[in-house]
């Protein structure tokens, strides 16, 4: 459920592309860009959320502790690498950002196939969905007060 939310999501990054840059949206088009970006952030958010409810009911008292919080180390060193290389003008860059996301959604769709590594998947895909919103900010080259 996440990951397939998360990549019909991809209206998300669409969406973003739309915008157009400015504070507030200029024409419907934008209107309709900004909405689409919103509904898909909580289509995502959701989806990921719905997923950690579910695989927590099948938790048994005897389990193991998970440290899944750890998962995100990657995720932020890979985000942040690729940050580091767009200030430094890697050329490229973007392109790499976009592989790197895919892969880990595919990832993500694979782990979710076994009850065994659903949680790795669901955070596989949060890695991807978050590297690809990220690669498309960055490569819009938006101002900073348009972020705001």
């Amino acid at each position: 459920m996440s990951i397939t939310n998360a990549i019909s999501g991809i209206t998300a990054v669409g969406g973003l592309l739309l915008l157009g840059g400015g504070l507030f949206p200029h024409s419907i088009a934008q209107f309709l860009a900004a909405t689409a970006v919103f509904a898909s952030a909580i289509n995502i958010s959701g989806g990921f959320v719905v997923t950690k409810r579910m695989l927590d009911m099948f938790k048994r008292k005897g389990d193991p502790p998970e440290h899944n919080y750890l998962y995100a180390v990657p995720g932020v060193a890979s985000i942040g690498a690729l940050l580091a290389a767009h200030a430094a003008g890697v050329p490229n860059i973007y392109q790499m950002g976009y592989l790197f996301s895919s892969l880990c959604c595919i990832g993500g769709l694979s782990g979710l196939a076994s009850q065994k590594t659903a949680r790795v998947g669901n955070a596989m895909g949060i890695m991807g969905v978050a590297g690809g919103v990220v690669t498309a900010l960055a490569s819009l080259n938006l101002p900073a007060p348009v972020f705001a």
